[in-house]
């Protein structure tokens, strides 16, 4: 895997800016705790966006593992790089820690192509808030498009707030029968790829790229972003030939950097067009990192 080059900081200005309003909310709730101001699913912000600069584009194509598919187009995925600053206001907006905060899935529509070199118009809203023990969960609603055409690619991020406390005890998991699952290809990550994805995205959470940091966490270890390991895996399927317009996962458990071995599988559709997803490791009792469905 080529390297990114660390210019790149120089378009994600806006996300470093939340960022750093992010490490200011931080340490005033360290102070005292914030005034509570409820959380509402009304809340929306919107921007017209510059187009996402060339040699961005190209890397990240490049790093996606993308074939020359998107000429004159943008990933729809790369939805992760221009909607942070977004959803980063929002959550500010929030009366619960930021660095409690965990992605748990992503589902993706797309209606169009993105077409390169245009203004983009991004909206972002709280469509759903969900208060279960532990855990104030939400979806964020990201809409892409342009002038002309609004409505592009709808991505749902799916997040948690961990709130403090014992956590509950998870439920059994049940076994169902398993579907005749189908390789559609492997890929594999280096202990630097969470800092390539970074670099690509603006998301410089340091569990992706500062061992130290990392090791501290929950984790015990560089983990890749959730959102990358979608992006890989989306790629892959393209790769294919295993055409979809929609798909939704969640993010079961973090890739573990470096990893060697990722395959990517599918089963046969359902009688509803759908058919199931997932990306697993290698192994006997191997873990499964990503998992969900596509049609």
């Amino acid at each position: 895997m080529t390297g990114v080059p660390y210019r790149l900081l120089r378009h994600h200005l806006p996300m470093l800016l939340t960022g750093a309003r992010v490490v200011g909310h931080t340490v005033l709730n360290a102070i005292g705790p914030a005034s509570p101001t409820p959380a509402r699913s009304t809340d929306t912000v919107a921007r017209v966006i510059d187009a996402p600069a060339a040699e961005l584009v190209a890397q990240y194509v490049a790093w996606s593992g993308a074939d020359d598919g998107y000429q004159g187009e943008l990933p729809p995925h790369m939805v992760s790089q221009w909607s942070l600053p977004l959803v980063g206001e929002l959550l500010l907006r929030m009366p619960h820690k930021l660095t409690t905060v965990i992605n748990q899935g992503v589902g993706l529509s797309v209606h169009g192509p993105l077409p390169r070199d245009t203004p983009l118009h991004v909206s972002a809203a709280v469509e759903q808030i969900e208060h279960t023990p532990g855990r104030i969960k939400l979806v964020v609603a990201v809409i892409t498009g342009t002038a002309q055409l609004p409505l592009l690619v709808e991505a749902r991020l799916h997040m948690s707030f961990l709130l403090p406390g014992p956590r509950p005890a998870k439920a059994a998991h049940v076994r169902h029968n398993e579907p005749q699952w189908q390789t559609a290809g492997a890929w594999q990550a280096d202990a630097r790829d969470g800092l390539r994805f970074a670099l690509l995205t603006g998301d410089f959470n340091p569990i992706h790229w500062c061992g130290p940091l990392a090791r501290r966490s929950a984790f015990r270890s560089l983990v890749l972003h959730g959102f990358g390991s979608f992006v890989r895996s989306y790629e892959m399927l393209q790769q294919q030939g295993i055409s979809f317009r929609e798909i939704d996962v969640r993010f079961v458990k973090p890739v573990p950097l470096p990893c060697t071995a990722l395959t990517v599988q599918t089963a046969p559709p359902g009688a509803n067009g759908w058919r199931a997803v997932r990306l697993v490791g290698s192994g006997a009792g191997a873990s499964v990192h990503l998992a969900g469905n596509l049609r």
